[in-house]
């Protein structure tokens, strides 16, 4: 089990509703950083979002694709805090 303790956003494309963005969006752990390459596409979807939350569903998008997460022989956790309030349970 992972327990992210912080997450990092670094844009490499500005963001905005009209173009969407790109950047790296890294989870840090005690054991190491998990690095995403996050595209966001423009239109609707991001018209509804603030671009941390975007880059964040996105970076947890292909976290569900990982196989390791997918067949439940890992799994990752937040330490309280970590994640924007959209998120909450």
């Amino acid at each position: 089990m992972m327990i992210v303790k912080r997450i990092d956003i670094t844009p490499t494309k500005e963001f905005s509703p009209e173009t969407g963005g790109a950047g790296k969006v890294s989870f840090v752990t005690d054991t190491g950083d998990v690095i995403f390459d996050c595209q966001i596409k423009p239109g609707r979807d991001a018209l509804k979002r603030n671009p941390v939350v975007a880059y964040i569903s996105e970076a947890l998008r292909q976290v569900q694709l990982m196989p390791e997460y997918r067949i439940s022989k890992s799994y990752m956790k937040f330490a309280p805090g970590v994640l924007p309030a959209e998120f909450a349970l």
